[in-house]
């Protein structure tokens, strides 16, 4: 468990097992300019898959690691997303989805849909800098079809 402000985050199996994935992940980024992240998701059949982030010289033919994993859901067939976890490593950045990822992650997952963010050092979660958010909270104003 680790603090949010006034509120306490549980950190369960589920949690730390897609945060350690995540963790992994982010040490295959391909970082030419930005920052490295590691996105783990959960599927709607138990299981996880992974993604990093890849940058390329040309502006927009990267991909971030919350999409590269769902994509890599999406091509396993599971096109539901039960639970995300992102990571990076510790310096000034504040680990979270960019806008794009969060209208990403909504399309396949629910609103009330979990994403725990946290730092990692040499390799490893820092469990006490996880915060969590709904994607409902962090894009409360989706793009969605009527």
């Amino acid at each position: 468990m680790t603090r949010q402000g006034k509120d306490v985050i549980k950190i369960g199996k589920d949690e730390k097992r897609l945060l350690d994935v995540a963790a992994k992940a982010l040490s295959k980024a391909y970082v030419l300019w930005g920052v490295g992240v590691g996105a783990a998701v959960l599927a709607e059949d138990g299981q996880v898959y992974e993604g990093c982030n890849i940058e390329s010289w040309i502006s927009g033919l990267g991909i971030c690691a919350e999409r590269n994993a769902i994509n890599h859901a999406v091509l396993h067939g599971n096109r539901k997303i039960k639970l995300v976890a992102v990571v990076m490593e510790d310096n000034d950045c504040e680990p979270r989805p960019c806008g794009a990822c969060l209208q990403y992650i909504h399309d396949f997952a629910d609103p009330k849909t979990k994403v725990f963010m946290a730092k990692t050092k040499d390799g490893k979660v820092r469990v006490n800098s996880a915060v969590v958010k709904t994607i409902g909270e962090l894009l409360p104003l989706v793009y969605r079809a009527k």
